[in-house]
């Protein structure tokens, strides 16, 4: 059976745009596992389930409790490695915090993924396998594989850091960064208005709330996704530049985006 891409669309943005982003805000703030996860703890599978191979939309609690009972073996292996002597409690809040930072990434990258399939022909398609090597998604275009690689930008506008390794040169002969912006649009609009910001930082301020304008939209609760003309822009960069690029090559998130 064929998806119908815009109607996923249509209640993927309908279930963001009902997550209580304040309800979860506390977790920003709790570091206390920052190990790198093992395979076996990463929630990925349960994700890309009901995500992005299904829409039976799980709230994060339910996601949570899920993936921990899937996974009661090795947490117990994971806190006699790292937090031996520690409290189930103190750890189970820290998964708690890392694991909703991995899931508000995902939907992120979905959200772009099923907008980018509700208006083109050439779809993206994703796996957990993928991602688990640094693979958000592949699409062809131009009869080239490219690998979309979701990029966080922030104030600081960041060097590229992730590498297209040789086990992702198997799955795609490029790599693009998409660049998603990580701002404060209010906190610029203050700043831009504020009598005692230097021109130079209102003229930067100016020019990120500008980019951030053009290319996203922000929900009433503050989920950041991505606007239609965005992804037509990405698209055509990237048709005119595939054709005389080699294989191996990463298409940079400066090509994307307008500052």
């Amino acid at each position: 059976m064929t998806r119908s891409w815009t109607q996923d669309l249509q209640k993927f943005e309908h279930f963001l745009r009902c997550h209580n982003l304040k309800e979860y805000s506390h977790l920003r703030h709790i570091k206390t596992v920052e190990q790198n996860l093992p395979r076996e703890l990463l929630p990925l599978e349960i994700i890309y389930d009901h995500y992005w191979a299904n829409t039976d939309f799980l709230d994060y609690d339910e996601l949570f409790s899920l993936w921990r009972e899937n996974s009661i073996d090795p947490i117990y292996r994971f806190m006699k490695k790292y937090f031996y002597g520690c409290s189930i409690q103190f750890v189970e809040e820290g998964f708690r915090a890392r694991l909703y930072r991995i899931w508000m990434s995902l939907l992120t990258q979905f959200h772009f993924q099923y907008l980018w399939n509700s208006l083109f022909s050439e779809k993206i398609a994703s796996t957990p396998e993928w991602d688990f090597i640094g693979v958000d998604g592949i699409v062809t275009l131009k009869n080239k594989k490219v690998a979309i690689q979701i990029k966080k930008v922030s104030y600081r506008r960041e060097a590229s850091q992730r590498r297209f390794t040789s086990r992702q040169r198997k799955l795609a002969h490029l790599a693009a960064e998409v660049p998603y912006l990580v701002v404060d649009a209010t906190d610029l609009q203050n700043k831009i208005t504020s009598p005692r910001t230097r021109e130079k930082t209102k003229e930067k301020c100016q020019s990120l709330l500008r980019a951030f304008r053009a290319n996203f939209t922000e929900l009433k609760n503050g989920f950041v996704i991505f606007k239609e003309e965005y992804l037509r822009r990405i698209k055509g960069t990237l048709e005119e530049k595939l054709p005389h690029l080699p294989e191996g090559e990463t298409i940079s998130y400066e090509n994307f985006l307008i500052w």
